[in-house]
């Protein structure tokens, strides 16, 4: 007697589909045990896998919980920095007359900025200008100097850096000590060269650079001139009158000035577009740094409604953006995540990921994350398999460990997976450990 062969078909899938539902039961039960055995347990712990390719869900376990994201939120600001401005960025606007050029800022970062040195095309363009300029500040338009949420005493750390429309130098002091020329002696080397050459000695502080909040004024201790201590960067405060000098002191044979003229309507505008290039991107994410993600927002509201208006552009990204993608509601209330007002689920993250995967291509997004065992973040991290298999994006603050990105099998297979901790109260260090050997699994047996 013939089995018709529709039957036979529907027996053959009847039994992959069990087969699937087998394999799935026994990934859960073993990711399952080896989180609740483990310091995770009895921690605040959001684990979620996904299959890249047949974009589905594999494993969840607290996936639908929020939790402070840290520096994963960047995660966020790539998505929709790499939306609004892949094409090309609005490096500044003018309005150009005949005694005059006058402009208004974007939050572009790389004027003068000391790791983007030869990405920089706006400098050039002030550079050949006939004109005099007048760089404009209306009171409208400027930013909070931090973002919602930041803790303000943060400001003598090297990770916390002022917002503005018009940044230079990186917003920040950059100082190295290295040997002058062929003198065979050390010297100090640095940017902005007014700040470098004010250095205050004061032997008998702690620290070993301090500044005074709201001013430009360091002082060093004895241990300061060590070579172990460079490079080094800390934040500088940022005004209108010190954007202007600092940019006049770089272009010498230009007539500077500020204004506070009210930004006119786009329509009215000229604008400098440029690239932004993958280096860029690269020291965003595997760096963290936290000034581009910043600086990245504004040029994202700047690009979408001509005015740098956050607030417009968080409120688009959560209730329009997030929405259409089908990723629910989530708090995003900065670009960097130095904010513990953002909330985001693991479950979210991964079809973050999943999107990055698709818009910007496996291999770009690969080459722009931290890779386990070799750079960024990840250097030291994740080197216990033959083979990279990890490349992702951290994220720390006190009481937070998280890591996002992508995971490789040693089968081939492609997944995105979010590790997320809150409440942390051991060391970083056993966290990392412990999702070292629960994303190794992962890798040895996920077919």
């Amino acid at each position: 007697m013939r089995i018709p062969l529709l039957v036979l078909c529907c027996l053959f899938f009847l039994g992959v589909s069990q087969a699937q539902d087998t394999s799935r039961r026994a990934t859960t039960r073993a990711l399952d045990n080896r989180i609740e055995n483990s310091l995770f347990g009895e921690a605040h712990t959001g684990f979620a896998l996904y299959d890249l390719e047949a974009q589905r869900p594999v494993y969840g376990y607290n996936a639908n919980r929020y939790f402070v994201p840290a520096s994963n939120t960047k995660l966020l600001t790539f998505l929709v920095a790499n939306r609004l401005l892949e094409a090309a960025a609005p490096a500044v606007v003018y309005q150009a007359f005949e005694d005059r050029i006058e402009l208004w800022g974007t939050g572009y970062p790389l004027l003068l900025h000391p790791a983007f040195v030869g990405y920089d095309t706006l400098l050039p363009w002030l550079a050949t200008r006939d004109l005099p300029l007048v760089l404009n500040f209306p009171n409208g338009d400027i930013p909070p100097r931090y973002g919602a949420g930041w803790s303000w005493d943060d400001f003598n750390y090297g990770y916390v850096f002022e917002r503005s429309l018009l940044p230079v130098y990186g917003n920040r002091l950059y100082l190295e000590y290295r040997e002058a020329g062929d003198t065979g002696r050390e010297a100090l080397f640095g940017s902005p060269a007014e700040v470098v050459d004010n250095l205050v000695m004061d032997a008998a502080q702690e620290r070993t650079i301090s500044r005074v909040e709201g001013s430009n004024r360091f002082t060093v201790n004895a241990n300061f001139y060590r070579p172990y201590n460079f490079p080094l960067e800390r934040a500088l405060s940022v005004d209108s009158a010190t954007t202007v000098r600092y940019l006049s002191s770089a272009l010498p044979g230009s007539s500077i000035r500020s204004g506070d003229r009210p930004r006119p309507p786009l329509d009215a505008l000229r604008t400098i577009s440029t690239p932004l290039p993958d280096t860029l991107y690269r020291k965003l994410l595997q760096d963290s740094d936290n000034y581009l993600a910043e600086q990245l927002i504004l040029l994202a509201a700047t690009s979408r409604y001509g005015r740098p208006d956050e607030e417009a552009f968080f409120e688009w990204a959560t209730d329009t953006l997030f929405q259409e993608m089908g990723l629910g509601e989530i708090s995003f209330r900065d670009g960097s995540g130095l904010s513990r007002y953002n909330l985001v689920k693991p479950e979210q993250l991964v079809q973050v990921i999943a999107a990055l995967d698709r818009e910007v291509g496996r291999e770009r997004l690969r080459s722009l994350l931290p890779t386990g065992g070799i750079n960024g973040t990840l250097k030291q991290r994740f080197d216990n398999q033959p083979e990279p298999y990890v490349w992702a994006k951290t994220g720390s603050l006190s009481g937070v460990i998280c890591i996002s990105g992508l995971l490789r099998t040693r089968s081939g297979r492609w997944l995105a997976f979010s590790f997320m901790h809150n409440n942390v109260m051991g060391s970083s260090r056993e966290y990392y450990a412990t999702m070292e050997d629960i994303l190794g699994w992962v890798y040895e047996n996920l077919r």
